[in-house]
């Protein structure tokens, strides 16, 4: 008999997104392996001993995987910016912030993901201080340890098209002296730039990968790299059999830029340089064309949807519905923008399963289901973490990674008993509902408490940091930072006619539109 050293009991269980309900359910745990899952009645006479936790009132499902988020634990938002279009909204964030600690900001991310249901998170990371890199990254690593969450971490790299999609040097020279001083001022020593960021995370990949944390690399954007960087991230990736997750086709501005200037979708470039396929995940894909999604489809590249960013960003809102139908890999990803702006992973699987909704107006047509958002949250997403069949279903082998919400509190004072509980958990359900969490046959969350970490310590840590005043230093580059915006909004203007939509759905009409 197997050294069970856990059994955890739901009333409802759900195994995995294409496994019914379990009334009563249980999972037995040995180690940080899944051992046995199935009723509470047959495993509790099988495993007679053992610790038992959770019970009749909760709801037992796989833990939840965040496909793409960059650490932050304070939004922005909270440290001064509104959001608002990508391209503009930049500018409001680049290096305007008070700086704060690497592994506060971080730990405080990953224990919000984790108190939602979050076991695994992608954490792609963009360097405050381009020097000390080595730290950041460190100190970020630890964070995610100490915190006991799984992350696929990414550090984050740029080197081409700065300010806007085209030609830099002019924009540069229509800025005024000063701001072109700052943002023309050479990296100090040390500092991490291209030609040294593929030895880098090769690097933080042999001393850090591990069934914990997976290494990968981040590079931001194909607009935002060089056909040469992306091809060396290609080649090395490949090399260390290593994830990469890329941003693209987030705006029409994106779109655009493919088309005028490459004279191709910015898909269809990606596919060019080899960088399409299974290790490849790219972040937002609003725009993708029908040809676009066929790509994604037959070289079995990733995508994660993030709803609540693209719409706080004023992206738009990806076809998720139809690239599913397709046959796209799409995961989930909070990007740091949830609705509520507090990273409930749960709130944000329901904004995906009621935007879906309608890909059609026709009476009972298809929509994206919950099943399909809740596979799109575990299953789909433990392959675009690179965890492949080790996450995202409760079954013997995989590991112990799983929540408990509070099921009876999420159902009062009344649910009907036929409804699936996977549809009762994205209409009723909350962050506020999950008691408690598993990550890797480990408590890390018990009664909606993180046992991890001083979560008061470092959010108090945090708020003295960013309430600092900015130095003289600071305050020219955020002067500099305004006048860059105001110039990009000049240069982007009109870009948008320059495209001609014809939308995967639609929500509304400005015209009468009767066929006669």
């Amino acid at each position: 008999m197997a050294d069970i050293t856990i059994l955890v009991k739901g009333g409802q269980l759900v195994p995995a997104h294409d496994q019914p309900a379990i009334a009563n359910g249980a999972v037995a745990v040995t180690g940080d392996r899944v051992e046995a899952v199935g009723s509470y009645a047959e495993l509790s006479a099988r495993y007679p001993d053992v610790q038992v936790i959770g019970g009749d009132d909760f709801l037992l499902i796989p833990g939840l995987i965040n496909g793409h988020s960059h650490g932050r634990g304070l939004t922005d938002f909270q440290r001064g910016a509104l959001d608002n279009t990508l391209e503009s909204w930049r500018f409001e964030t680049h290096n305007k912030f008070v700086p704060v600690s690497t592994y506060d900001d971080s730990a405080y991310s990953a224990a919000r993901l984790l108190k939602s249901g979050v076991t695994a998170t992608m954490h792609n990371h963009p360097l405050a201080d381009p020097t000390d890199f080595a730290t950041q990254f460190e100190d970020a690593l630890r964070a995610y340890r100490d915190a006991g969450m799984r992350v696929l971490f990414c550090p984050s790299i740029t080197n081409d098209n700065p300010f806007i999609y085209g030609d830099n040097t002019t924009f540069l020279a229509g800025l005024s002296e000063g701001t072109r001083r700052i943002l023309t001022s050479p990296l100090p020593p040390g500092a991490l730039t291209a030609d040294k960021y593929v030895g880098v995370v090769a690097d933080l990949h042999a001393s850090h990968n591990d069934s914990m944390c997976r290494i990968g690399f981040g590079p931001l954007a194909p607009q935002w790299c060089t056909k040469a960087l992306l091809q060396d991230i290609q080649r090395e990736a490949d090399r260390l059999g290593a994830m990469i997750h890329i941003h693209a086709l987030q705006t029409i501005f994106q779109k655009r830029y493919g088309l005028k200037f490459l004279g191709k979708s910015l898909m269809a470039y990606m596919n060019d340089l080899g960088l399409l396929g299974r290790n490849l995940v790219i972040g937002h894909c609003v725009f993708p064309t029908e040809s676009d999604i066929s790509l994604l489809a037959g070289t079995d590249t990733g995508v994660t949807h993030h709803p609540s960013c693209n719409l706080r960003v004023r992206n738009g809102i990806a076809p998720a519905y139809h690239m599913l139908q397709a046959g796209v890999r799409v995961g989930l990803g909070l990007d740091g923008k949830s609705i509520n702006d507090d990273d409930d992973f749960i709130q944000e699987m329901k904004m995906c399963f009621l935007l879906h909704r309608v890909p059609s107006l026709e009476l009972d047509s298809p929509h994206l289901s919950a099943r399909q958002v809740f596979r799109m949250a575990t299953e789909t997403g433990s392959t675009l973490l690179g965890y492949g069949n080790e996450l995202g279903r409760l079954e013997r082998g995989r590991k112990a990674d799983m929540v408990l919400l509070n099921y009876r509190e999420m159902c009062r004072p009344f649910v009907h008993p036929s409804h699936d509980p996977i549809e009762t958990l994205f209409y009723r359900g909350q962050g506020r509902h999950v008691h408690t969490v598993m990550v890797n046959g480990r408590v890390v969350v018990e009664n909606g408490r993180l046992l991890t970490l001083d979560e008061d310590a470092i959010g108090s840590r945090l708020a003295a940091a960013a309430s600092r005043p900015r130095s003289d230093k600071q305050n020219d580059v955020v002067r500099a930072m305004d006048e860059v915006k105001a110039h990009v909004v000049q240069y982007f203007r009109g870009w948008t006619e320059g495209v001609e939509c014809a939308p995967f759905f639609h929500l509304n009409s400005r015209i009468d539109g009767f066929k006669r």
